[in-house]
């Protein structure tokens, strides 16, 4: 019998519990990003999302592959506590290791980078977040599917630190510390978690890190997300060497809103992880593509709309948010709204199929060659088209990642695609495209544009997938009609 502390949730209320936690990463960057790029300016906003992209590299290092190889290793044997106690204290000693190599490479390159000199009380604030996620270990709650403390923990932390930003950011010159109060938004809550992850392990440091089982898996990972991670920030990075901060900020803006967008859908993807791990670890290969498939429907209901929908109101979305200021930045947006597909697949293929398969290999190898291109594309286009070279760097590379994906999972999962979901699919974008369409010729407004086309796209598209029977959305639907009957 399980102990009750430690009961695992449903994967349907573990999804909810993570679309709500990414659901506020949608609502607090549109309460806050207006008022940040307006007091900021572009060259603030420059300043500090150049210093963040250089911050990302250390975080990275400190990181290594731990926290996705943890999750996955830690969820087959997290029901026995012994195992998992003795796991937990080998990839924590590893962790603390490469977070001091981290912090040192990170303070060399301080000392002798002319290029960071202005940067340097900028980049050590961001840095509070490097040790902050260590010393949290949230992957523990992630194997043991803690999605309510994880999204409770974020609303709380994200609602103190908006408050701080409203007091404490009051003009161009205080981007250091809306660096301070981003760092906090961001790691803040590892802080609670030093204290709450007790009742899972009680984690201390050992001699015995057992490097020989964990090293080859923990570095391929690493490795992995060093090529994603260049892919991922390199356009920032080189826009700041070869173009201006106000680029940067115009880029970074446009950045901000396909990345709050890509989480709240990768939610749903990344809540499944522990699950599919475990039925692989326990031999349920019948349970784990049932999931894969369902998984991979529902993603593709999701994020096909958010794609139409992010073009057609990327106009609106950068003035609202960004202002005049950045209306330069529309046509980035509008590119990065097409690499939105690929990217969420991506991720997809490699949490749900390609990680429980144990296929890092295959993730290195996507994630270096999509890097190389996306370094060899930025250095060819930034400097003739500037942040939308960058766009187009990013969609390139998220296409390519997705192809070879989409090449390599074959042998390992077959996914199911019928005719009448892609209908279904295809009739829903297209009344989202005329909704939009109509908005934008009827009303002048953009808050009201945007909020209309939402508010009628979204019951029209889920109608549409319903009478073309979409078996995703019929699904829920049906057992929604059947517990309004026990009520």
């Amino acid at each position: 019998m399980k102990d009750k502390k430690h009961r695992i949730k449903s994967i349907k209320v573990n999804a909810i519990l993570n679309v709500t936690k990414q659901l506020c990463k949608v609502v607090f960057p549109l309460i806050t990003m207006p008022y940040v790029t307006r007091v900021l300016q572009a060259s603030g906003y420059g300043k500090y999302n150049f210093s963040s992209s250089i911050v990302s590299y250390f975080i990275l290092l400190a990181g290594l592959g731990i926290s996705d190889y943890a999750i996955r290793e830690g969820a087959r044997i997290r029901g026995n506590k012994k195992k998992f106690q003795i796991f937990s204290e080998e990839v924590f000693t590893i962790n603390i290791l490469s977070t001091i190599a981290s912090y040192m490479i990170l303070f060399v390159l301080l000392l002798f980078s002319k290029k960071l000199l202005d940067y340097r009380l900028l980049i050590i604030v961001q840095s509070m977040s490097i040790i902050l996620n260590t010393i949290g270990c949230d992957w523990i709650n992630s194997v043991y599917e803690d999605y309510f403390y994880i999204t409770v923990r974020y609303i709380v932390i994200q609602i103190l630190s908006v408050i701080m930003l409203f007091v404490l950011v009051k003009n161009a010159d205080d981007y250091v510390m809306y660096a301070f109060v981003t760092s906090i938004a961001s790691a803040g809550g590892n802080i609670l978690n030093v204290f709450y992850i007790r009742r899972y392990v009680h984690l201390r440091v050992t001699r015995k890190m057992n490097l020989k089982q964990h090293i080859k898996p923990i570095m391929m990972l690493f490795f992995n997300t060093i090529a994603s991670t260049i892919y991922v920030n390199s356009d920032t990075t080189m826009l700041g060497y070869l173009q201006s901060e106000t680029a940067v900020g115009i880029y970074g803006l446009a950045t901000k809103i396909y990345l709050v967008i890509k989480q709240l859908l990768n939610a749903i993807v990344m809540v499944a992880l522990p699950r599919l791990s475990a039925y692989l670890g326990s031999g349920e290969e019948v349970k784990y593509r049932e999931l894969t498939n369902k998984i991979f429907k529902a993603v593709c209901t999701l994020v096909v709309p958010a794609v139409v929908g992010m073009f057609m109101l990327s106009e609106e979305i950068v003035v609202i948010i960004g202002g005049a200021e950045y209306i330069s930045g529309v046509l980035a947006l509008k590119i990065l709204s097409f690499a939105l597909f690929f990217s969420v697949l991506s991720v997809f293929y490699c949490c749900a199929i390609m990680l429980p398969f144990k296929q890092e290999k295959i993730c290195l190898t996507a994630s270096s060659i999509s890097a190389l291109l996306n370094v060899a594309l930025n250095f060819l286009l930034i400097p003739i088209i500037s942040y939308n070279g960058a766009a187009v760097t990013t969609l390139t590379s998220e296409a390519l990642i997705l192809g070879i994906y989409i090449i390599s999972g074959r042998k390992f999962v077959k996914l199911k695609i019928d005719y009448r979901f892609i209908i279904s699919i295809t009739f829903g974008c297209l009344a989202i495209m005329l909704i939009c369409f109509g908005m934008k010729n009827l009303i002048s407004n953009d808050i009201i544009i945007i909020l209309v086309s939402i508010f009628m796209s979204a019951p029209t598209f889920f109608l549409l997938q319903i009478v073309f029977k979409n078996e995703i959305v019929t699904g829920y639907y049906m057992e929604l009609k059947k517990r309004r009957k026990h009520e």
